[in-house]
C-alpha cells in the first residue's frame, strides 16, 4: 500500500526548513520582479486584488489598531503616574517611555495585529488553492502562482504597515498625554519635549523600517506555510496556524537581531 502523501505538504522532509528557506527567497524575488516590470510598464498591478488586500491588511484592522494603541496609551501614562509618585523625575520617566514605546511597542503591536489579519488570509488562500488543486491550474495557464497570490499582498501590508505604525504612534501618545496631563498634571509641552529629546532621525527611520521588515517576513512565512499545505483539507488550518505562530516568532527574533547588530 502506498504513503498517502495528501497529509505532507512539499516541505516535510528533513531538509524542510531549508526548501522552505529557498522557497521564499523565490518568492521575495518574484514579487520584486513584479514590482519591477509594473514600474517599467511591462506588467500590471492586479487592481482588485490590491485593493481587496489594502482592505483586508488595513481597514478591516484599523479599529483593532486604534483600541490597542488606545489602551497602550492609557496603560502607559497609568504607569508613569505610579512611578512619578515615587520619583521626582518626570522628564527622564517619560523620556525613556517615549523612546520604548516608539521604537518597539507600537511596530511590534501593529506587526502582529498585521500577522493576524493580512498573514493569516494569505496562508488560507494560499493553501486553498493547493488543496483545491488550482494552484496547479494557474500554472498550466501560465499564470506565476506567487506573483498572483503573493504579490498584490505584500504591496499593501508594506503601505498599511508602515501607516499603521504612525496612525498607532500618534494615538498612544495622544491617550498617554490626556492621561497624565488629567491624572498627574503634566503638561503636554513636556510630553512634547521628552518625544523631541528622544527621537532622533534615525531612530525615526529604524521605528518606520521596522514595520516594513516585519511585513516582507509575515508574507513569506505565509507564502511558505500556504504552498506547503499539500492536498489534504487540514492543511488550510495547519497553514493558518504555523503563520500566526511563525510570524510572531520572527517579528520579535528580528526585532531582537536589529538591536543587537544593527542599533548603534
Amino acid at each position: 500500500m502506498g504513503v498517502d502523501d495528501r497529509h505532507s505538504g512539499p516541505f516535510s522532509g528533513p531538509t524542510g526548513w531549508i526548501e522552505e528557506i529557498g522557497f521564499a527567497a523565490i518568492a521575495l524575488a518574484s514579487c520584486l520582479g513584479l514590482y519591477l516590470k509594473i514600474l517599467l510598464g511591462r506588467a500590471r498591478l492586479d487592481m482588485p486584488a490590491f485593493a481587496a488586500s489594502l482592505r483586508q491588511a488595513g481597514l478591516s484592522i484599523l479599529p483593532a489598531i486604534t483600541l490597542v494603541t488606545a489602551s497602550l496609551g492609557l496603560i502607559l501614562g497609568h504607569q508613569i503616574e505610579s512611578i512619578l509618585t515615587e520619583l521626582d523625575l518626570p522628564g527622564l520617566v517619560v523620556l525613556t517611555l517615549t523612546y520604548a514605546t516608539v521604537m518597539e511597542l507600537v511596530p511590534i503591536l501593529v506587526g502582529i495585529l498585521v500577522a493576524g489579519r493580512a498573514g493569516v488570509a494569505l496562508a488560507v488562500r494560499q493553501a486553498t488553492l493547493t488543496v483545491t488543486g488550482e494552484m496547479d491550474g494557474l500554472l498550466a495557464s501560465g499564470i506565476h502562482p506567487v506573483q498572483f497570490t503573493a504579490g498584490p499582498v505584500l504591496l499593501a501590508m508594506l503601505i498599511m504597515s508602515f501607516a499603521f505604525v504612525v496612525w498607532g504612534t500618534l494615538v498612544t501618545f495622544f491617550a498617554a498625554g490626556a492621561w497624565l496631563w488629567t491624572m498627574a498634571g503634566i503638561s503636554p509641552a513636556l510630553l512634547f519635549e521628552s518625544l523631541i529629546r528622544a527621537l532622533s532621525v534615525g531612530a525615526l527611520i529604524e521605528a518606520l523600517i521596522k514595520p516594513l521588515l516585519f511585513a516582507l517576513l509575515i508574507a513569506l512565512i505565509a507564502t511558505v506555510n500556504g504552498t506547503g499545505a499539500g492536498r489534504n483539507p487540514e492543511g488550510i488550518s495547519r497553514a493558518a496556524t504555523r503563520t500566526m505562530i511563525g510570524a510572531v516568532s520572527a517579528i520579535l527574533v528580528m526585532d531582537l537581531l536589529y538591536i543587537v547588530f544593527l542599533r548603534v
